[in-house]
């Protein structure tokens, strides 16, 4: 039940962490870099660097409180 309850955290944060991200990094590539590539590519990248560190972050939080319990 913790696990599913983790996951289900995990992909909540984590969407709307990459989002944020996302929207964000694109801003800023647009707005102040001159760079040889795709904004949204980069934004992308950084929207999914979020998305798994808050995935990992929920379901690895339980995995620890499991052994402390």
């Amino acid at each position: 039940m913790f696990l599913q309850l983790s996951v289900i955290l995990g992909l909540a944060f984590g969407l709307l962490a990459g989002a944020c991200a996302y929207v964000i990094s694109y801003a800023e590539y647009k707005r102040n870099w001159s760079f040889h590539g795709s904004a949204a590519k980069m934004a992308l990248r950084s929207a999914l660097v979020a998305f798994t560190f808050f995935f990992v972050a929920a379901v690895g939080l339980v995995a620890i409180l499991r052994m402390v319990m």
